[in-house]
């Protein structure tokens, strides 16, 4: 993308016009989810489950990437729809993520497995410390739009994650939303 500034992005949509656009649907979350049967189900439609609008800068120390997030609502069984979740491959870069529309939340987690929950709505503001693996959640009815603004050569490193998970989930159970043990993270 040619740099211009400044760019905007519409807050009603979380497009980031002439951004790099990446579209996930159910099908690119294989093994993510704990309720294979719901997955499976589900899966009939493969339903986009979000959608990243990316500017990029080089790959160079010192530049910032940033990028929108529009995380459509949905459950896998009881399971929220969230993102990927990534480490960053150099793991020693921070990120901010700022709500701007819709709720959901931030599952953070070092590599041993302490993990925190934030939630998020619009205007709430989230640093994912260094070392810090971070998945979105969106608990609501609604899109959950947010930005993120990262170091452009942090790279993603989404294996570790692919691997083993999180060591929590976030459901839906008796109409409140809960975070819960992971099952598979102790396998």
């Amino acid at each position: 993308m040619e740099y211009k500034n400044p760019i905007g992005v519409d807050l009603e949509t979380g497009v980031i016009p002439g951004a790099k656009k990446l579209v996930r649907k159910l099908s690119d979350l294989r093994g993510y989810f704990l309720d294979g049967e719901a997955y499976n189900e589900l899966l009939k439609d493969d339903p986009i489950v979000y959608e990243v609008y990316a500017v990029e800068q080089e790959e160079k120390d010192g530049d910032l990437n940033f990028a929108t997030t529009v995380l459509y609502p949905g459950k896998v069984g009881k399971e929220f729809f969230f993102t990927k979740g990534h480490f960053h491959a150099k793991a020693d870069r921070a990120e901010i993520y700022y709500g701007l529309k819709g709720k959901g939340g931030m599952l953070l987690q070092t590599s041993e497995g302490k993990v925190e929950w934030i939630s998020m709505k619009t205007g709430t503001v989230v640093y994912v410390p260094p070392y810090w693996a971070h998945r979105t959640v969106n608990t609501g009815n609604e899109p959950f739009i947010f930005l993120a603004v990262y170091p452009a050569d942090a790279g993603h490193d989404y294996g570790s994650i692919k691997d083993k998970g999180f060591a929590k989930l976030v459901i839906e159970e008796d109409g409140k939303v809960k975070v819960v043990d992971n099952p598979r993270w102790s396998e």
